[in-house]
């Protein structure tokens, strides 16, 4: 399965961390499992080409994703696509241990012979429950605590048979993160099962993903809410009630956030002197970018830079 789609250009600066340091120390680099403390582990944004399972199994932090910042608890399980920047951070005076199980997609679909079996192991089928669209993950999704027994003791088996590498590991490990994703996966879906998001979700995903490509490739000029709605062949208004039900977020917030990406890579990466920057993202005052730059970092273009 290809997820070059995920690899935007605005991620370009951030670390991405490939196949090999899943296990830089042995030639299988399909897949690995550990359970750590978040105090003891790397707090700075990073990605990766693999994806990643983590589940929250004692304390609480936080996830930074994408620029957002969401609590996270004991019971808690969340998938990382490959190319999305992430970190994990702890609070200041509580433990947080997590379990954290990486893999690449043909650990689990290259064995399959079946394609429509395959499809319904990686298609989304498992992991699209935990996202929305392309930009926008699902924070988290928090367990009953019949699930979180089941998960641990999933998690715990998979991590003894990865330690100890006795004869058909690997397979084992395989069917132990297929059942992840299938009772996990079927967790969700019944939790959110005849929502209006979902029934919205299934029927204009496809309009929502190609306004946000078409607002992806022109964040920079002056496009409007009108202007992407009749690309897709919907009113303004039907399109922004779309737009909201299945990113999360109004029109006008991802358009804002799509160009602070890029003044953010600008001004980290560039001499640009900050008016030429609010207008090569897009913004039609500076006045305008100044208000909206320090809405979503808390700072001024020019204190960032500083």
């Amino acid at each position: 399965m290809d997820f070059s789609y995920l690899n935007k250009d605005s991620y370009q600066n951030i670390p991405l961390l490939d196949e090999s340091y899943m296990n830089p120390y042995s030639e299988n680099n399909r897949f690995f499992i550990r359970k750590y403390n978040a105090k003891e582990s790397s707090k700075e944004l990073h990605r990766h080409k693999y994806i990643q399972i983590n589940y929250v199994n004692k304390g609480s932090g936080y996830h930074i994703i994408n620029n957002q910042r969401f609590d996270i608890f004991k019971g808690d399980i969340f998938i990382i696509p490959p190319y999305i920047p992430h970190t994990i951070l702890p609070r200041q005076d509580v433990s947080m241990e997590i379990f954290e199980f990486e893999f690449s997609a043909d650990f689990i679909l290259n064995s399959h012979g079946n394609a429509e079996d395959s499809g319904a192991y990686l298609d989304f089928a498992y992991l699209e429950p935990f996202m929305v669209v392309e930009e926008c993950v699902k924070p988290r999704f928090n367990l009953s605590e019949k699930l979180q027994l089941e998960v641990e003791a999933i998690l715990n088996e998979a991590l003894l048979e990865y330690q100890e590498k006795s004869a058909g590991y690997m397979l084992l490990c395989k069917a132990l993160l297929l059942k992840l994703l299938v009772i996990t996966g079927r967790a969700y879906s019944e939790d959110i099962k005849g929502t209006k998001s979902v029934k919205i979700l299934n029927k204009y995903k496809s309009t929502i993903l190609s306004s946000l490509q078409y607002i992806d490739e022109n964040f920079d000029k002056n496009i409007s809410l009108r202007e992407t709605a009749h690309k897709v062949n919907y009113s303004s208004s039907h399109f922004s009630y779309l737009f909201k039900a299945v990113t999360g977020q109004t029109f006008v917030e991802y358009l804002s956030r799509k160009r602070i990406e890029k003044a953010i890579e600008l001004l980290n990466n560039t001499d640009m002197n900050i008016t030429d920057i609010s207008y090569e993202v897009g913004f039609n005052t500076i006045s305008n970018f100044n208000k909206t730059f320090k809405e979503f970092t808390g700072q001024t273009p020019r204190g960032y830079r500083k």
